[in-house]
């Protein structure tokens, strides 16, 4: 990791550019799917959650109880949705947790969650306020309308577009544009993709504490699946997954089986092979985006043989960065659809005081097309569907959706 100045780091976006301009002029096949690894971007999520509940467990009084409550809800979630080693049983689930997530949104019960022991009482904190911890609440798919602040999950308004819950200038856009099967289709394919990895792949977590500073780290690892001989058969998992998808396509949606491995192709060439998957790769970013980097990864550019490239930004870092620094992300431009989605944003935030999470498409658009400290690039001149950026930002949604979940089922 090397620190830059931002002057030096104008200089490596305008080197970036120049690089994916030239590649992308040369009509050369390549391979992105170690790239594009979605498994990568929930490990790094997780870790961030793990290592949040060490600082609690080792810095609070209560820190204990909160530790063994989560990690008990972590053990349960985990367990209810593999639903035993009946293939058809943890489908099912799935399939039942999509249906709920078409036309409803992640909402709040305010009931307390049960768990099945005592928290511990220490001697020298006798108190309950010094070593009690709240268990947290329920969580559950709703279709009570919630509508005041469309960057929160819990937002909700009925809409022509399935798993689609934003407001109705997003929803007219995505419709007059024709998306309404892309955004459905993506988000599912994210949702499924998302669970997958997080429920039905095995993780083993090393922690390393630092008793001095009163922290930890965490690295979260694959580890072999008592249903395969080895974990890198990766081909079991691809298929695994495109049957999940095409059999929610056909049982659910009841889309014929043909249509439903078109659409899958489709989406796949999308995401693996289209000029877009090419700008992401010579870009060095995840297909597959994340909340937030690790601190440590936060301020440098990494160095590549002779080459430097700026380290993929996680969304929310996004989202709260064009509210404070326009320049990082639009360089000079003082006007246009970048300009406006900036424009937007901060209104948003600053007068109308609304704001959170969630993302909307020109802000993922921005997201996606943005270099440090220079003009955004234009996707028309890199001959870039933006139906291939629209599909990348439902799929995205989709597995956000459920890692908010789980999320909020867990923590």
């Amino acid at each position: 990791m090397v620190y830059l100045s931002d002057k030096d780091k104008k200089k490596i976006s305008l080197q970036i550019k120049k690089n994916i301009q030239k590649e992308l002029k040369v009509k050369n096949k390549i391979n992105t799917r170690k790239m594009f690894d979605i498994w990568s971007s929930i490990a790094l999520e997780w870790e961030l959650n793990f290592e949040n509940i060490n600082f609690v467990e080792m810095n609070k009084p209560w820190g204990f109880n909160y530790s063994k409550i989560r990690r008990y809800f972590y053990n349960k979630f985990i367990k209810d949705f593999r639903g035993g080693n009946n293939g058809k049983t943890f489908e099912k689930k799935l399939f039942d947790l999509l249906d709920e997530a078409k036309n409803k949104s992640i909402q709040d019960t305010k009931i307390e969650r049960k768990y099945p022991f005592k928290q511990r009482i220490f001697p020298d904190e006798m108190n309950e306020g010094d070593w009690y911890s709240p268990p947290g609440t329920e969580v559950k798919y709703s279709t009570k309308k919630i509508t005041n602040n469309p960057y929160q999950v819990e937002y909700y308004r009925k809409t022509k577009i399935p798993f689609f819950k934003g407001p109705q200038g997003q929803e007219d856009f995505i419709l007059k544009n024709k998306w309404k099967n892309t955004y459905t289709y993506g988000f599912i394919y994210g949702y499924i993709k998302a669970w997958q990895n997080m429920v039905f792949i095995n993780w083993k977590e090393v922690r390393k504490d630092d008793f001095k500073n009163l922290l930890s780290k965490v690295k979260l690892i694959k580890t072999p699946n008592v249903r395969l001989k080895t974990i890198s058969d990766k081909g079991y998992y691809d298929f695994f997954f495109k049957k999940n998808y095409t059999n929610y396509l056909t049982n659910r949606l009841k889309l014929q089986k043909n249509i439903a491995d078109d659409i899958f192709i489709e989406l796949e060439k999308s995401i693996f092979d289209s000029n877009l998957s090419k700008f992401l790769f010579y870009k060095k970013e995840n297909y597959f985006t994340f909340q937030e980097r690790k601190f440590d990864s936060i301020w440098g550019s990494i160095r590549i043989k002779k080459d430097y490239h700026h380290p993929q930004m996680g969304i929310q870092e996004f989202t709260s960065g064009i509210l404070s620094n326009r320049e990082l992300f639009l360089g000079k431009t003082k006007d246009g659809r970048f300009y406006n989605t900036v424009l937007n944003s901060r209104i948003d935030s600053r007068k109308k005081n609304i704001y959170g999470p969630l993302y909307n498409y020109e802000q993922f658009l921005l997201y996606t097309m943005f270099l440090q400290f220079i003009s955004p690039m234009e996707y028309s001149k890199l001959d870039i569907n933006e139906r291939d950026i629209f599909l990348r930002f439902a799929v995205n949604r989709g597995k956000d959706e459920f890692l908010t979940y789980a999320h909020a089922k867990i923590i």
